[in-house]
């Protein structure tokens, strides 16, 4: 089980491209300065590097279409989804 604190971390990770960064070039320290356990540092420094990259990028797309679309999302009936 993993702690709100290393959720959040994580989710920041995805999101935030600098913080991204600093991870990727030092993942232990940056995951205790964020105040997480060794053994949840341990884990982060171990992720998956590429897939990090590949998943923070698919977020990006989906937050930059989520901005760009102006009217209300429908479904291939023409429903509101």
């Amino acid at each position: 089980m993993t702690s709100p604190a290393f959720e959040a971390f994580l989710a920041k990770i995805y999101v935030d491209a600098e913080a991204r960064a600093r991870f990727v070039a030092n993942p232990c320290e940056e995951a205790r300065k964020a105040g997480l356990s060794e053994e949840e540092c341990e884990s982060l420094a171990a992720i998956d590097r590429e897939g990090l990259q590949m998943a923070a990028a698919s977020f990006e797309r989906k937050r930059t279409r989520q901005q760009g679309s102006a009217s209300p999302r429908h479904n291939w009936r023409g429903f509101r989804g």
